[in-house]
């Protein structure tokens, strides 16, 4: 799998006119879009939520966080679950 560092030397933005003068964090916003085309492209919709919420599950553990869930079906009220 490609990194930022390998799409900031992608064609795509090496011969890009607008990315010739811009600032280093553009540069990497722009690479990290292009990556995720890339890596969903040909994904249906459910698929490309999949993908999505593995990443950030995968996020969390490795920040050592648990994720805050909230269930929304009481009435369209916000209730924390118990413990939280």
């Amino acid at each position: 799998m490609k990194t930022v560092k390998d799409y900031l030397k992608d064609p795509r933005i090496l011969n890009d006119p607008d990315m010739a003068g811009a600032m280093k964090p553009i540069k990497e916003i722009h690479a990290i879009r292009l990556m995720l085309q890339d890596e969903t492209a040909g994904m249906t919709t459910a698929e490309k939520v999949e993908y999505y919420n593995k990443s950030g599950r995968e996020t969390l553990v490795r920040l050592g966080l648990a994720p805050q869930l909230v269930n929304l079906s009481g009435q369209g009220k916000l209730k924390p679950r118990p413990g939280t």
